[in-house]
């Protein structure tokens, strides 16, 4: 039985021959000499004479595998009736308007905050003190327009959101509204490619002092560890002891405590969490440092007799200490201005908003209507020209865009009534240009959303 089934096989494979040979003078089969081996396997056969679908003809006389190209679009979040509206456009040059009344712009229920992770996805938060809110996720799609891809139900409003080992977690404090009552932080790591979620909660009762509870204002990505801004707080109007301390908490990849990195007496509590606007305090530069932007926030009844002032401490890379020898005094180069926020540049550059008035005069960023340059490297300090003044009204929900192709941060601005214009700042010269205008009441978030597309 074994010979009889060689002998057809034999057979079977003397016809296949016979077939190709015959049919060598077909221009649409490719003979065995022309096939190239297009799935790396060593040898040239049938396998590889179409290894795809789409595009222009090989040299197998196969279609060519379709080209991949990013699409990009600016993108603007307005609100307009108690709502907030998504617009896009391909650029933001001067003759460009953003218009959230438009029909085309796309409608986001309620009062937000809105975030970008990357260029990939946009969040929009909604802002309810205490309560839980509902967050949205938006795509850029394949035509350019823009659709709401998820909604995530939470169990806490979010005040501060990072990027880290590719992953968005959000996050929020108890603000010892009850201090009888256990004090908690709740994390959110959120797969931004799916938006599914892991909820973790951490006790920060004398987290950071005795008697104080930890209520976070940042997060980043440090030496593949999450960490935090941290401020000390004995009471829901933000009162502390420790007004003069400044507090990086290090966390474990279950959330759980790794360590408190502590600087006392030089400034105060790590700046950027201010309306649920937080992610500016802490940035690894490209040599690998961490620098830490510490605001010189107290509280109204305490101001008058407090002397913080805002400054920059300095970790360096690969340790978990703060530079004993490192501090940048951002009050005093700015002749009496705090910080407010800090955008990274690239190198060792930052531009930094700022606020006037020092003890009980400060405003605490309400008014902070001014921008500079500084070098955190060699501590130089540079205030930036052309800028509508008080043309930040409305401030606390604003986010402006660090644009890596421009080499700009892009900030929305209010110069007159009803009149809003994107604004760069370029810091190689501390200049401000006017750019696109914006209709609506105001203006949230600008960014960029992309998308790959087959071509």
């Amino acid at each position: 039985m074994k010979k009889v089934n060689q002998f057809f096989s034999l057979i079977a494979i003397m016809g296949m021959v016979t077939f190709a040979s015959c049919s060598s003078d077909d221009d649409s089969t490719v003979s065995e000499e022309e096939i190239v081996d297009t799935d790396n396997d060593g040898v040239a056969d049938a396998d590889d004479t179409c290894p795809n679908e789409a595009g222009t003809a090989d040299n197998n006389g196969c279609p060519e595998e379709a080209s991949l190209v990013t699409l990009t679009k600016y993108v603007v979040t307005a609100s307009s009736s108690e709502n907030d509206y998504i617009v896009t456009s391909d650029d933001i040059a001067g003759t460009t308007i953003f218009d959230a009344t438009s029909t085309e712009a796309v409608q986001s229920p309620g009062d937000r905050i809105w975030s970008f992770y990357n260029d990939e996805v946009l969040y929009g938060f909604l802002y309810n003190q205490a309560d839980a809110g509902t967050t949205a996720s938006y795509l850029l799609n394949e035509d350019g327009t823009v659709t709401k891809r998820n909604e995530l139900a939470l169990d806490v409003s979010i005040h501060i959101r990072g990027e880290v080992n590719d992953n968005l977690i959000l996050a929020a404090s108890d603000r010892l509204r009850d201090p009888e009552v256990e004090q908690l932080a709740y994390f959110y790591k959120v797969d931004p490619a799916t938006d599914a979620s892991e909820e973790f909660t951490l006790v920060t009762d004398n987290l950071l002092e005795d008697g104080e509870a930890a209520y976070f204002t940042d997060i980043a990505e440090y030496d593949g560890k999450l960490i935090l801004g941290a401020r000390s707080i004995n009471s829901s109007a933000f009162s502390s002891d420790y007004y003069n301390n400044t507090y990086v908490v290090v966390l474990n990849d279950d959330f759980t405590l790794d360590q408190v990195i502590k600087d006392e007496g030089r400034t105060g509590f790590v700046s950027g969490q201010k309306y649920s606007q937080g992610d500016t305090g802490l940035e690894v530069v490209d040599s690998g440092d961490l620098y830490v932007f510490a605001a010189s926030q107290a509280d109204y009844e305490t101001a008058a007799t407090l002397d913080v002032p805002s400054g920059v401490l300095k970790i360096n890379a690969g340790t978990y200490e703060f530079d004993s020898d490192y501090f940048f005094n951002i009050t005093e180069v700015s002749g009496g201005y705090n910080l407010f926020r800090s955008y990274y540049m690239g190198g060792s550059t930052f531009v930094l908003a700022m606020y006037p008035g020092t003890n009980d005069n400060a405003t605490f960023g309400i008014d902070a209507d001014r921008f500079a340059v500084v070098d955190v490297e060699a501590q130089t300090f540079v205030w930036v020209s052309n800028f509508p003044e008080n043309a930040l009204v409305g401030w606390e929900f604003r986010a402006p865009y660090i644009d890596a192709d421009s080499g700009q941060l892009i900030v929305a601005a209010t110069p007159s009534e009803n009149e809003n214009y994107l604004y760069s700042i370029d810091p190689a010269t501390a200049q401000a240009t006017q750019l696109s205008s914006v209709v609506g009441e105001s203006v949230k978030i600008v960014g960029k959303l992309s998308t790959t597309i087959e071509e």
